[in-house]
């Protein structure tokens, strides 16, 4: 499928050229006022329609206005006039002039014909059905469907509408095969018919045919470009290959908009792909709707996606008002119904949903689009169980619906019954007729994976899927881990959940896929009630994650979501789970203070309103945290009983409004009124500078003035001002623009501390590092205070070697910001380095065990923690850091080996044994502590390494030999001592083990 690009650029030079001729038109129009000749020729009625296909639609309107089109007896002026009023969402008033225009179009069966199709279009679009069939058909003498497909594809269009669906596909072959004539909109019609058909590549070549001609006569057509792109999605579905990347939608719903900025079939289409395709994050896809919807705030289209966009993120009383607005222009169209099904079942109200789908499915009982409809919101709410019954009948109502067949085996997969879910996703493969659907590609081809790949391990109400190399670590630590969690979980929120599946991927790749069906999600852990995805210690990832956090978290969400029944909005259970992170341990806090105090600088906390969204998007990290903090502050203010009966309230079928309301008394603005003071108590110890957004600096810049203001009260913020700006223009690397900036900042006054931090990185820049140590010190002496700039002059001291002004500042720069997420600018760290060059052991580790306590995904600090604390005598001290460094990555023997002797040391014998038995049980292949094969690594180092680790196995088994004796296990004690003796027989733990069994 290839489209010619055609000179697009001649559409804006159409619109001047018709401006200019219809300024002419009106002179006519004025002279002829009161008479009942018709107005002028059709030249100018096409210059006109060309500002309406060019988004100057108020032009358009204002031109037919003014030479008063709507007192006009010409059937052909009132048509256009009708579809001008009907873009402009002035629904009544185009209907009358579509009625008017089909009457008086008796004279000129072509005028009559396409007065017909307007105002049964018209009718169609507003849910009217059964009304534009019967215009169509008075007027069959003019309508020839297999000669004009614009008259097959309105009538198909109406057919299908009022039910009547072999009717219409009767009609469609006939548009389909219509002799073309040398108009692109016939061609558009003809494409649609065939799209309709399944007949895609011959739709692609209409399309194309049609682009072309339209690039020959007024320019390139929004209207074409728009149905190509919704063509390419359909048929490539977002699959990532040079072909689909040849073929991209977004770069032709782009294209239209160019040429008419606020075109609906554009901004719907750029709204459906960046919903369905979260990597898309050009922008938003409520910004896109926004402006969709700022510009026609009556477009049945984006109230229709409004509408459906705020179910997937159950924000209802968005999805009642909307609904209520189609209620209100398009009431009887049946898509709007299925929407309104699926509210009332959200909302619990099944019996009115279930009457909404009996009447539709009375209208067309062949239709599946209803059931699938209510199905496919319940599964974007994680509903899944309540989604399959509808699901399963929308497939046996249209066997070949491959949409429906997809959400089945989403709805499947997500309830643990992953054979049927492949069944049901080929299916869909095999109904598609070639389309393609990166969703579902994907994820069917994870599950095979998963099928041919993955062993599993069942306990009771537990069951568990991973790579079998990775099996006994991975059963040994996370079984007992996820039952703990169970029985914890289930105690706190008064709810037993019932059996639950964990699948543990080693490819991060594969969890993306399985869990939102694209590769990149950038999450760890997901669950959809009685299915959990996780990603592997061993994966990509491993090392910078804690498996037990991510396992605790969604285990929290097993419970949330059970006894809410998977009805509570995302960002409450979420918020929930993270909260439940820190309580259980508080180095499992999710450290994105950095990100927050850019966000509350920039205006970009996230509105509870718009919070679940932002899952969906790229803020969905900081999505999590905030929610976090939210449900911190409610359980702070209220305590935790609360929460449990929030999900209730939920469970109940109440809305967010309703719901907290209920619980706490306060509405969502409430809440976010009282997140940003407890927002700004959080940050206020905290002293770094933001990193500004662009936008916010371009903001500052345009409506500051450039001198300071006369009122001299004022000036001080006026200057700080001007210091943001500058500081987002250094942020920006534009130092010019930052110096000239501070310069202007300057003329209020001598720079205040901010500043001169600023004018000090500007004079680091330039390499005055003497003017920027000066300017630092003159910046703290005068109160400033700032982490980075703290670091930035500890490493110019560090160059002079001034230990001790190094280690000032270094100390000055935690107090700043204890515990930055970033190991490279962390002060603690550096002040470890700093002490341990210095022989200062103690201080080294006591500085990284402070940074641990904010940071619970690094291992190798843990470790080093952990072996000095024991090789102190301080083994207790120590378990600590070897339980979290195991929480990070079990697969290291040298971790379990030294935990174990730990353990032992404490006489704890019976753990001891179990962390030896870990050590040995590590595969060497997965070993992190061993380089990989292969990447480069030198093959006798690789060599050597692998006799060392060889070498330890007769050690840990004779401390393992004298664990076991210790505990009595002397059967078990003696097996292992004669094996490390097998192996290194002058092992002296194995030796010390059988002369102590020897002796009993």
């Amino acid at each position: 499928m290839t489209r010619v690009r055609g000179p697009s650029l001649r559409a804006r030079s159409g619109s001047g050229r018709a401006i200019r001729r219809v300024l002419a038109f009106l002179a006519l129009a004025g002279a002829a006022a009161g008479q009942d000749e018709a107005p002028p020729d059709a030249a100018e009625r096409a210059e006109i329609d060309l500002l309406r296909r060019r988004g100057e639609l108020p032009q358009a309107l204002a031109f037919l206005d003014e030479a008063g089109a709507a007192e006009f007896t010409d059937a052909a002026w009132l048509e256009l006039l009708a579809r001008c009023r009907f873009e402009a969402g002035d629904h009544a008033a185009a209907l009358a002039a579509a009625e008017r225009a089909d009457t008086l179009a008796a004279a000129d069966p072509a005028i009559a014909a396409a007065a017909a199709r307007t105002r049964a279009g018209i009718l169609t679009e507003l849910g009217r059905a059964a009304e534009a069939v019967e215009v169509l058909a008075a007027r069959a003498a003019v309508l020839r469907p297999a000669r004009d497909s614009r008259d097959a594809w309105v009538l198909a269009s109406a057919l299908r509408a009022a039910g009547r669906r072999a009717d219409a596909a009767g009609i469609l072959p006939q548009g389909a095969e219509a002799e073309a004539p040398g108009d692109w909109t016939a061609l558009l019609a003809q494409a649609r018919c065939r799209r309709a058909l399944g007949r895609l590549e011959a739709a692609a070549s209409a399309l194309v045919a049609a682009d072309r001609l339209a690039a020959a006569g007024e320019g390139t057509e929004p209207d074409v470009l728009v149905e190509l792109g919704s063509l390419y999605f359909e048929v490539y579905g977002e699959v990532e290959d040079p072909v689909s990347v040849r073929h991209s939608p977004a770069e032709l719903f782009r294209e239209a908009l160019t040429l008419h900025g606020a075109h609906e079939g554009a901004q719907c289409g750029l709204f459906e792909l960046h919903r369905f395709n979260w990597h898309r994050q050009r922008t938003t896809p409520d910004a896109i709707l926004d402006g969709l919807l700022a510009a026609r705030p009556r477009s049945i289209s984006g109230l229709l996606a409004r509408t459906s966009a705020a179910l997937d993120d159950g924000d209802l009383p968005t999805a009642r008002a909307a609904l209520s607005s189609l209620a209100a222009i398009a009431p009887g169209r049946r898509d709007v119904q299925a929407e309104k099904a699926a509210l009332a079942w959200v909302e619990h109200r099944r019996d009115d949903a279930r009457a909404i789908l009996a009447a539709l499915l009375e209208g067309d009982p062949a239709d599946a689009e209803p059931e699938r409809t209510v199905g496919a919101h319940l599964v974007e709410l994680y509903r899944f169980a309540e989604a399959l019954p509808l699901l399963a009948r929308a497939v046996e109502r249209d066997p070949h619906d491959w949409r429906a067949w997809r959400e089945l085996g989403r709805a499947q997969a997500n309830t643990g019954d992953e054979e049927a879910a492949r069944a049901s996703l080929d299916r869909s493969v095999a109904e598609a007729g070639g389309r393609r659907d990166a969703w579902r590609d994907n994820t069917a081809l994870v599950l095979r994976r998963m099928r041919e790949g993955m062993s599993e391990h069942r306990v009771p109400e537990l069951a568990f899927a991973w790579d079998p190399d990775a099996a006994r670590i991975l059963e040994t630590y996370l079984v007992p881990f996820y039952a703990a969690a169970r029985e914890e979980l289930a105690e706190r929120y008064g709810y037993t959940p019932g059996p639950v599946k964990i699948e543990v991927f080693r490819r991060w790749a594969d969890f993306s896929v399985r869990s939102t069906g694209f590769e990149g999600f950038p999450a760890l852990g997901v669950c959809f009630g009685p299915v959990v995805t996780a990603v592997s210690p061993v994966s990509e990832m491993r090392g910078r994650f804690s498996w037990a956090r991510t396992s605790y978290h969604e285990f929290t969400h097993v419970i949330h979501l059970g006894l809410s029944h998977n009805r509570c909005p995302r960002w409450v259970t979420e918020g929930l789970a993270t909260w439940e992170e820190e309580r259980r341990d508080p180095a499992w806090n999710r450290n994105l203070r950095r990100e927050l105090i850019d966000a509350r600088a920039n205006g970009t906390i996230l509105p509870i309103r718009r919070l679940n969204g932002a899952f969906r998007g790229p803020r969905v990290v900081f999505a999590y945290y905030q929610s976090g903090l939210l449900i911190g502050m409610l359980v702070d203010e209220h305590g935790f009983a609360p929460m449990v009966r929030l999900l209730e309230a939920f469970d109940r079928g109440l809305d967010l409004d309703q719901a907290l309301g209920e619980v706490f008394g306060v509405t969502p603005e409430e809440l976010d009124a009282r997140l940003l003071d407890r927002l700004d108590r959080l940050l206020a110890p905290l002293a770094l500078e933001p990193r500004w957004s662009p936008e916010r600096v371009f903001r500052l810049r345009f409506t500051l003035a450039p001198r300071p203001p006369a009122n001299a009260a004022a000036a001080p913020a006026w200057a700080d001002d001007w210091i943001t700006v500058a500081w987002g223009e250094r942020q920006a690397e534009k130092e010019i623009d930052a110096e000239e900036a501070l310069r202007i900042a300057a003329l209020a006054g001598p720079l205040p501390p901010r500043g001169l931090i600023l004018k000090a990185e500007l004079q680091l820049v330039r390499g005055a590092r003497d003017e920027a140590r000066a300017t630092y010190a003159a910046a703290f002496a005068a109160g400033g205070e700032d982490f980075r700039a703290r670091i930035a002059l500890a490493a110019l001291l560090e160059e002079e070697g001034d230990v001790e002004g190094v280690e000032r500042e270094l100390r000055a720069a935690e107090s700043a910001f204890p515990g930055i997420d970033d190991p490279d600018l962390s002060a603690e760290l550096r002040l470890a380095a700093l002490f341990e060059r210095e022989g200062r052991t103690a201080e080294a580790m006591a500085a990284r065990m402070r940074w641990l306590a904010y940071n619970a995904d690094a291992y190798a600090p843990r470790v080093t923690v952990a072996a000095w604390l024991a090789g102190e005598g301080r083994a207790e001290e120590s378990l600590r850091y070897w339980r979290e460094a195991n929480e990070v990555d079990p697969f290291r023997r040298a971790l379990h080996e030294g935990w174990g002797s730990a353990l032992a040391a404490l006489r704890r014998h019976e753990e001891a044994a179990g962390e030896f038995q870990a050590a040995l049980a590590v595969p060497a292949a997965l070993d992190g502590d061993l380089p990989p094969e292969g990447a480069g690594v030198d093959p006798g180092v690789a060599a050597e390494a692998r006799r060392a680790w060889d070498a330890r196995e007769p050690g840990i088994r004779g401390r393992l030999a004298l664990s076991l004796a210790a505990r009595g296990r002397k059967e078990e004690a003696r097996a292992e001592a004669e094996r490390a003796l097998a192996l290194d027989p002058a092992c002296a733990p194995a030796q010390e083990a059988l002369a102590a069994l020897g002796g009993e």
